[in-house]
């Protein structure tokens, strides 16, 4: 039986025989690290377009109540 090998160009790593992912842990992480860099700068770009298109849409009409 061939033995597997992480998907990974840069890594190549020998997985364990009986593995069930097609990546080593490392490269696993490495992507996790990067899908959730790229939701913190989507949600960040989110927040900065999204605020004053709201207060253009509504003409300034929302307001927080002020005691």
């Amino acid at each position: 039986m061939e033995q597997k090998k992480c998907k990974n160009k840069k890594c190549q790593r020998p997985l364990p025989e009986g593995y069930k992912y097609k990546y080593c842990e490392s490269c696993r992480n490495m992507r996790t690290e990067h899908i959730k860099d790229f939701g913190k700068k989507a949600l960040g770009a989110a927040v900065l377009i999204g605020g004053p298109i709201i207060t253009i849409a509504t003409k300034g009409k929302i307001k927080p109540n002020k005691k």
